[in-house]
């Protein structure tokens, strides 16, 4: 996948993210079409394989970067 910014701009827009928020964490949200027999699928997968959304999304992008850097 192609860079779409610079290092600069994806700080400016974490900054911008800490800023907005009052909580502990950033959300950034995945939607799931309920009419889309893939995503319900998909959705389905990895809640079989784990009890929080969020971890097994942070280790599906740091393996996917990590694969695309090599």
């Amino acid at each position: 996948m192609a860079i779409i910014r610079s290092e600069q701009e994806a700080e400016r827009i974490i900054e911008e993210l800490l800023k907005k928020g009052s909580g502990k964490y950033i959300t950034q949200s995945v939607l799931f079409k309920k009419d889309s027999p893939q995503h319900l699928e998909l959705l389905k997968n990895v809640l079989m394989r784990t009890t929080s959304f969020g971890d097994y999304a942070r280790r599906a992008l740091i393996n996917y970067i990590d694969t695309e850097n090599k």
